[in-house]
């Protein structure tokens, strides 16, 4: 059977119809010769003769009738059938047939004009297609103009790259200011114009902020400023690092770095820096010869008690000169380290990648406290820590410990080991050695300059010593936490708006150009006319088509009455929860001006504005925005007789959302808007395609409920 299948599929369509057609003939043919062979056993010769030319001439008639319907079958059928596909196959692979290569069919029936609209409706589809392609290339040219624009504008340089280093988009100001640095392009490495260890450095503290969930309540979110060395050794650069992630990825996939050259300004503060420090110096100096002098007029047993007074009250200004050195001195530091970029950074973040950076077979071991966090630049003293650390195993130190001793704001870094203690000249002569390649020129002391601090050593009981560094720390309990873990909120940008001339009837709106916000409350009964009243709202903003989940109204509100169990059992909502929230009025009125020349969008809307109007009346405001529902918009398209609830529309479009916030006000409202989304092509199709079309047909499946509910 496989082989007659194989031979079946080999042979044309004709070929195929030929055979079937001279299969019936031989079987007619057969049957006429068996039949005569059964007749003519009995017969005389006369008979016999007889019924061989009537089986002859049944054959012959037979084969007539057989071989001339194949020709009319052929002719009419099998080749318009073989036409028609060649056709087809043209129309759909050859761009598109005149009406003049359409072949002649008329006895097919509705199989020609089928290939006709067929191919004219697939010709439609293709200019439309092409159409919408060249639509949409000019407007990515349109966007990549803009875009090319913004960045050409902007004072900091921009580089973009993603997580093997490589540069993905730079702007002019990166060129003007990298220019003299190395050769910047796309693909290429950024180390091609940075050193590497304050980027790798950047990228790793970030990272792992990430993903310990961190960057959800952390000031700076995924952002890190930080100072960098270009690769010729000399320019400075104040930059900051954003990670790059793709929504719904376990990775970020990459960075932005936003930088200035800062080469002047760091040197110029530095240079005020030495210039303060050389007066205070100076006045140290003079002070010093200030108070040998007073101390030698004073030790005369001759000198007469006005000039012993005199000389009392000049050895009190000297050490008020000293005390002005001193307090001079420090402010030099201070400006210092002001102006180089700083961050906190975790103790615990920072000890980890001091243990990353310590080279040779030296282990460092740390303890800190969880939430201690280092005001630094965390690169320096990361670079600082390791190579104090492998000093310290090079003159023979083990069991080396880094741990943090919080203070307020100062605290302490000690990195202690077994071994000797060290002499403080020593140490002194080890920072002014250069501390780190990707640092540039720059020592220990210069680090511990940039942050007003110092290092000195102290010896310990039990054989351990240690060198002592003072930092501003603070307890990240005491940072500022946001209330909620909302979701990282990503940068939107919608260049079309600059092509869009909306209408000034706000009916001629199509549905995909609208500003929506989605929204949904929950509350502590179904019945507001009984008392009943929100107690939780969300919305979420729709532009052109576009649902922004970072553009958010999610607040509790206090009913001013008890929630009954039965509804906290539907929606989670306690009295403990709503008990710190505002009254329905000011939160109504906040999410008012959220929705400020929106569209509003709810499942089963009436329910809905009936709460939000009970709440506004009497704080003397109202809601006047348009009003859709997709409810109604859905009946329209599925019909009344379908299930139209929220659950069951999300299922139909294949909208998922996490179980933590399903039947949530904010969850019904990340339901609701995708449901809306999804509504807008079918409704288009369907001849609703404007926002005053949606109202109309919304009108309509209300009117034809109200009459229905008569019945």
């Amino acid at each position: 059977m496989g082989l007659i299948e194989r031979l079946a599929q080999s042979m044309s369509l004709r070929l195929r119809i030929f055979m079937f057609f001279l299969l019936a003939l031989t079987t007619c043919l057969a049957m006429v010769g068996f039949a005569g062979w059964l007749f003519l056993g009995g017969l005389d010769a006369q008979s016999m003769a007889m019924v061989g030319r009537a089986g002859a001439v049944s054959a012959f008639a037979i084969a007539a009738i057989i071989i001339a319907i194949w020709y009319q079958f052929d002719t009419h059928v099998a080749r318009p059938i073989e036409r028609m596909g060649r056709y087809a196959h043209s129309a759909a692979h050859a761009g598109g047939l005149s009406d003049t290569a359409m072949p002649d069919a008329r006895y097919l029936g509705y199989l020609a004009p089928a290939v006709a609209d067929l191919s004219q409706a697939l010709d439609a589809a293709r200019n439309k297609r092409e159409q919408a392609v060249g639509e949409a290339v000019a407007r990515a040219e349109r966007q990549k103009a803009r875009l090319e624009s913004v960045l050409h504008d902007l004072r900091d340089g921009i580089l973009i790259c993603n997580r093997d280093h490589q540069v993905l988009l730079y702007n002019p100001r990166a060129v003007q200011i990298l220019d003299e640095v190395g050769q910047i392009g796309l693909r290429r490495s950024v180390f091609d114009v940075l050193s590497p260890g304050p980027v790798r450095h950047s990228v790793a503290r970030l990272v792992k902020r990430f993903r310990e969930n961190r960057h959800l309540t952390h000031d700076e979110g995924l952002s890190l400023p930080f100072a960098a060395l270009c690769a010729d050794g000399r320019t400075t650069i104040e930059a900051t690092m954003t990670l790059t992630l793709v929504p719904g990825s376990d990775e970020p996939e990459g960075y932005i770095l936003s930088f200035s050259d800062e080469t002047e300004t760091l040197a110029a503060s530095a240079e005020a820096e030495r210039q303060l420090i050389a007066v205070a110096e100076k006045i140290r100096e003079e002070a010093a010869s200030m108070h040998l002098i007073g101390e030698l007029l004073g030790r005369s047993e001759d000198l007469p008690e006005p000039a012993r007074e005199m000389t009392g009250a000049i050895m009190r200004e000297v050490r008020t000169l000293t005390q002005s050195a001193d307090l001079l001195d420090g402010l030099a530091q201070d400006q210092l380290a002001r102006t180089w970029p700083m961050a906190p950074v975790l103790a615990t973040t920072l000890f980890d990648l001091v243990g990353e950076r310590v080279r040779f077979d030296t282990a460092v071991t740390h303890q800190a406290e969880s939430g201690v966090t280092i005001l630094c630049d965390s690169a320096a003293i990361a670079a600082l820590l390791a190579r104090l650390a492998e000093w310290i195993s090079e003159l023979g130190g083990s069991e080396i410990v880094v741990t943090a001793i919080p203070g307020d704001p100062l605290g302490f870094v000690d990195l202690s080991w077994r071994g000797e203690t060290l002499m403080i000249r020593d140490v002194n002569t080890w920072l002014a050695s250069a501390l780190d390649h990707d640092l540039g020129p720059v020592t220990a002391a210069d680090v511990l300059a940039r942050h007003a601090s110092d290092v000195w050593p102290e010896e310990l009981d039990g054989g351990r010593a240690r060198l002592r560094m003072p930092l501003t720390m603070r307890d990240a309990s005491r940072m500022r936490v946001l209330p909620v873990k909302m979701p990282e909120r990503r940068a939107y940008y919608d260049f079309d708006l600059f092509d869009h001339d909306l209408p000034e009837n706000l009916a001629d709106i199509r549905l995909d150009q609208l500003t929506a916000v989605v929204f949904d409350t929950e509350t502590t009964g179904l019945e507001p006319g009984r008392g009943d009243k929100m107690v939780s709202i969300a919305g979420v903003r729709v532009v052109n088509g576009r649902l922004l989940e970072g553009e958010v109204f999610n607040e509790f509100i206090n009913p001013g009455r008890p929630i009954p169990p039965a509804s906290t059992v539907i929606h989670g909502i306690s009295n403990e929860m709503v008990a710190d929230a505002g009254p329905p009025g000011e939160v109504s009125h906040r999410f008012h001006g959220f929705a400020r020349d929106a569209v509003l969008v709810a499942h089963n809307a009436p329910f809905d504005m009936r709460f939000l109007s009970m709440a506004a009346e009497p704080a003397g405001f109202s809601f006047t925005n348009p009003v859709l529902d997709t409810v109604l918009l859905a009946a329209h398209l599925h019909g009344a007789e379908d299930s139209l609830t929220l659950d069951r529309l999300a299922e139909v479009y294949g909208i998922s959302l996490p179980d933590e916030v399903r039947h949530t006000a904010h969850g019904d409202a990340l339901a609701t808007a995708g449901v809306f989304l999804r509504l807008i092509g079918p409704l288009a199709a369907a001849g609703v395609a404007t926002l005053g079309e949606a109202i109309a047909a919304s009108e309509a499946q209300a009117a034809l409920r109200r009459k229905q509910a008569k019945y």
